[in-house]
């Protein structure tokens, strides 16, 4: 009857801990549940289960026969060849019986923890998943030195049975937890699960009139990264800048990755906007310090948004205003941080009304190119000129191409307006008695285009003007990458004859690879270090060796932002080759610059006046 009675209670059992686990009841409640089952199946036993981690640590499930103390002393423990019965029969992978804690060798260093409690024997087993990895422990705890019963062991073995399945299943649901709330690659918190957190902080969980801050971190010119490092070196990254950032949220604030190359800090102790712009230089700081992947130094900008709020701002409020400010940041030159303020909202709005214009002002045309004088130093004599684009906007007047340019290329429109630009050089060059160059300015986007090489060839045909009087200019970020495509796409140009000149030189990432990779035939001097000549002993000496690099490369130098006699003397007794600026006159209109063309026979040299000698009026 005793028999047939345990058998009744032991399927009793199996179907509430089944049920149990369907319900999702807690790991650690279905754990209790079966002790506290077998302990009223079997009195005088005290049962117990042990998870196993990874790292081969301890950690008690349930014990609800033991004082706490004892599992706390249990905590972390590591399994071993003689840790006590648990940790010998996980290290071992099978059962391990102590009739006698007090003199078996196995309980030596435990035993200050069994016998104060009169526990006299513990048979434990191991519980193994599946795949045969033991992650757990079943012990009973007997006041009395002896082994199991026939029927103890029966009810262990359908016990370890019930035991793989709730730590099968809630290791399961782990997963699927993780596969929804956390990002698999960096491991931080994912959009969802920031979410949720973040409306449960804003939402009132810490005490009524805190305060948070939002901050948001971008990563600068990542996709440059995927494309010149690779897409295994660019995940490497993220992981590392996710690592670091976490250890810059640290134990008061939780860090998330919420899209491909954007993060979020969440810091609900935020007690003023000092503090949120005190932890975005934290983060630009550390950030900023190389990473080294695969034998190379790896270094990466961050562009950050701050927002301050009470608690109890939405979420969907607080996201935006981040929003705004990151792009703000972006805005200003990247690779700094700007905090939320209603002057930052009216801003964006002034730049959506400034898209549509843009938008309006590319269908209808109105845009005007204007000419810019390049000057041979060593005679003033007209050599070249620079298209320059401008934009009178019909009500805030003229807007500098530095404003509009780069709204445009975020509007994915520049292919379309460097393409008029293109065209519109080429055809009004073709028209001027003299057979000086035309120099056009191409966007880095540009070269992204599909056929962007025959655009070229076509304008010039179109034309009717010579591929040699076409001087293509390419700024330096545009070769960060070094890919393939505009690699080709400039060998193309420079062997059908288009001249090519790299602008703003000394400004970009990548000088002199950029110099000894792409086929230029000039380097454009930036008008930053113009401007200091004489001033700033480092500009000077980067322009002396920029001209002598170039006389070694068989390249001509061009200086730009010329506006004083001084600067003039200089590049020219230094070797110069050409300048252009405010010292030999300003960007002119198209019918300027063909009156100035025609002052004398198309077979003289056209000396252009200096300062204190004006171009014609409305130059």
């Amino acid at each position: 009857m005793i028999e047939s009675g345990t058998n009744s209670g032991l399927q009793d059992l199996q179907n509430r801990i089944l049920e149990s686990i369907v319900r999702g009841e807690p790991l650690g409640k279905v754990a209790r549940h079966i002790c506290l089952g077998v302990e009223r199946l079997v009195p005088g036993v005290i049962c117990t289960i042990l998870a196993v981690d990874a790292k081969g640590g301890l950690h008690t499930l349930a014990a609800p026969g033991l004082p706490d103390q004892y599992s706390h002393g249990l905590e972390g423990q590591r399994i071993g060849p003689s840790v006590g019965s648990c940790g010998t029969a996980a290290w071992r992978g099978e059962p391990v019986e102590v009739t006698d804690i007090a003199t078996d060798p196995l309980w030596e260093n435990f035993r200050g923890l069994g016998l104060p409690r009169d526990l006299k024997a513990c048979w434990s087993s191991p519980i193994k998943a599946g795949d045969g990895r033991v992650v757990g422990t079943f012990a009973f705890y007997y006041r009395a030195q002896r082994g199991p019963s026939e029927l103890e062991r029966r009810i262990v073995e359908k016990c370890v049975g019930l035991c793989v399945i709730a730590i099968e299943h809630d290791a399961a649901q782990s997963r699927i937890h993780r596969l929804a709330y956390f990002d698999a690659l960096t491991g931080l918190p994912n959009r969802v699960e920031f979410a949720e957190r973040a409306t449960r902080i804003l939402g009132g969980e810490f005490a009524p009139g805190s305060a948070v801050n939002l901050v948001y971190v971008d990563l600068d010119d990542f996709k440059s990264i995927n494309d010149s490092l690779g897409h295994p070196v660019g995940d490497v990254l993220l992981e590392r800048v996710a690592r670091r950032l976490a250890s810059c949220a640290g134990e008061r604030a939780f860090a998330a990755r919420i899209g491909g190359d954007t993060f979020a800090v969440l810091d609900p102790h935020g007690a003023d906007p000092a503090s949120g712009a005190l932890l975005a230089q934290k983060i630009i700081s550390v950030l900023g310090d190389p990473f080294e992947i695969d034998a190379q130094k790896v270094t990466i900008g961050v562009s950050i948004g701050v927002v301050h709020a009470q608690a109890g701002t939405s979420l969907e409020q607080l996201a935006k205003r981040a929003e705004m400010a990151l792009f703000e940041a972006k805005s200003e030159g990247r690779g700094t941080w700007r905090v939320f303020s209603p002057a930052t909202e009216t801003a964006l709005r002034a730049r959506r009304t400034l898209k549509q214009d843009l938008r309006n002002a590319i269908d209808a045309r109105e845009f005007t190119l204007a000419y810019q004088p390049i000057i041979v130093l060593a005679t003033n004599a007209l050599s070249a000129v620079e298209v320059l684009m401008r934009w009178e906007h019909p009500s805030r007047g003229s807007i500098s191409p530095a404003v509009f340019i780069p709204i445009v290329e975020e509007m994915g429109l520049i292919g379309t307006l460097g393409d008029w630009v293109l065209r519109e050089a080429c055809r009004v060059a073709a028209s001027w008695p003299r057979e000086i160059k035309v120099g056009v300015n191409l966007s880095p986007l540009q070269f992204r285009k599909s056929g962007f090489v025959l655009d070229v060839i076509s304008a010039l045909h179109q034309a009717g003007l010579p591929a040699n009087r076409l001087e293509l200019e390419v700024t330096e970020s545009a070769l960060l990458a070094r890919d393939v495509t505009t690699r080709t796409a400039l060998h193309d140009l420079h062997d059908f004859g288009v001249r090519l000149s790299i602008d703003d030189f000394g400004t970009g990432y990548s000088s002199l690879q950029s110099l000894r990779s792409f086929p230029f035939d000039r380097i454009k001097i930036d008008m930053s270090f113009v401007r200091d000549i004489g001033m700033d002993a480092d500009s000077t000496a980067i322009i002396r060796a920029v001209i002598a690099l170039a006389r070694d490369l068989g390249m001509r130098t061009t200086a730009e932002g010329i506006e004083t006699e001084s600067q003039f003397d200089w590049l020219m007794r230094h070797g110069c080759d050409a300048g252009q600026g405010y010292y030999f006159g300003r960007p002119m209109r198209g019918a300027d610059l063909q009156a100035l063309l025609e002052r004398t026979d198309r077979d003289d040299e056209l000396i252009v006046p200096r300062a204190g000698d004006p171009l014609p009026s409305g130059a």
